[in-house]
């Protein structure tokens, strides 16, 4: 009796991670443009009204932009990159934290995990705090971007489309 729970929890335990990965089987690779951010953004300060207008001279596309105009995504079996302006932030793709620079007081700091077919990506740096959750529907990439910065948060549903 013994033999057989102990050849069971060996067999759980290989099955386990591909069971894992399994969940998580969508490929958000390739470069997206910005189609439709909803609510849209206010006027100035960044503010680009409902989607594809000029960006504002003092708006800066980075990790924690509101709705970022193009998103270049690469993604391995174990990792997402999301390079959003100026930056370049790569997750893990089993939640564990991962800090870029190490050892950096202003470090940005990313962890992701899969909820079934939705990938979750939360980053932090300084005081600025986002969650994206990825899903795909055809070739159409849509982001629930939770935005806290700077005393205030916002939620809106940014929708990207594939361009290559």
């Amino acid at each position: 009796m013994m033999k057989r729970v102990a050849l069971l929890l060996v067999a759980l335990a290989l099955t386990a991670p591909a069971a894992a990965w399994a969940q998580g089987n969508a490929n958000f690779s390739g470069t997206w443009k910005l189609d439709k951010v909803d609510p849209p953004l206010p006027a100035g300060r960044g503010g680009r009204g409902g989607g594809g207008a000029a960006l504002d001279a003092n708006y800066a596309e980075n990790a924690f932009s509101p709705a970022p105009s193009m998103l270049v995504i690469t993604q391995t079996g174990t990792e997402i990159t999301v390079k959003t302006g100026s930056t370049n932030a790569v997750y893990t793709l089993d939640n564990n934290l991962k800090v870029t620079p190490p050892n950096e007081l202003m470090a940005l700091k990313t962890r992701a995990h899969w909820d079934g077919a939705k990938l979750h990506l939360h980053q932090k740096q300084g005081q600025n705090f986002s969650r994206d959750i990825l899903s795909l529907s055809g070739g159409t990439l849509s982001v629930l971007k939770d935005l806290e910065s700077g005393g205030g948060s916002t939620t809106r549903t940014l929708t990207y489309t594939k361009t290559s």
